[in-house]
């Protein structure tokens, strides 16, 4: 193993996270959701840096360790069940803008009786998994698995809401790829809505 390689194994790599709030999440869920996406990136070796674009306003498109993730109501013809959905380059693996559907994920907190800043923060994470992996797969267990039930939710258990060390060594490989990338524009040719969540 090559002493860079090595290096960029040990260190945290950084994810600068442009969010646009245009529903007005409270502070506390907005700290709360923030708290659990950095625990879970910290996991696997990225740290978030977070930029609220509403308050400050950001310019120019983003830059390759960056992504943007808005927060709206779901409109009537958004799929049932859904919480968000991210955009995805799948001929070039790559994604940079991810929509989360605050009112679901309120509502299915309440349901499950859990806080509403950790489910946030736990559907960000789950739609960062698919913009930094560049793909609309999802897994069969795990945080990229594509529906949560309420009483999966509500378990908790710690392994329904990490990334695998496989997928954590593939996240780290592709944003360090991205800098490499960097002059070429990326084109959405595919959008998937995800994750959704059953009774």
């Amino acid at each position: 193993m090559s002493l860079l390689l090595a290096a960029v194994l040990l260190a945290k790599l950084p994810l600068v996270v442009r969010t646009y709030d245009s529903v007005g999440v409270s502070p506390r869920a907005l700290e709360h959701a923030r708290d659990s996406v950095d625990i879970t990136l910290a996991s696997i070796g990225i740290q978030p840096i977070w930029r609220p674009c509403h308050a400050n306003g950001c310019v120019g498109k983003p830059k390759p360790h960056e992504v943007e993730i808005r927060f709206v109501r779901a409109e009537r013809a958004i799929a049932s069940g859904s919480l968000g959905y991210s955009a995805v380059n799948i001929v070039e693996h790559a994604g940079t803008l991810a929509t989360i559907y605050v009112d679901r994920v309120d509502a299915m907190a309440a349901q499950s009786g859990i806080d509403a800043g950790v489910l946030l923060g736990r559907v960000v994470a789950h739609e960062i998994g698919h913009l930094i992996l560049g793909t609309t797969d999802h897994a069969p267990h795990g945080l990229m698995r594509a529906t949560w039930t309420a009483n999966e939710i509500r378990r908790a258990a710690p392994v329904d809401w990490i990334f695998t060390s496989e997928q954590g060594d593939e996240m780290r490989r592709r944003l360090v790829e991205r800098d490499r990338l960097s002059g070429e524009d990326m084109q959405v040719t595919t959008v998937r809505e995800e994750p959704f969540v059953r009774d």
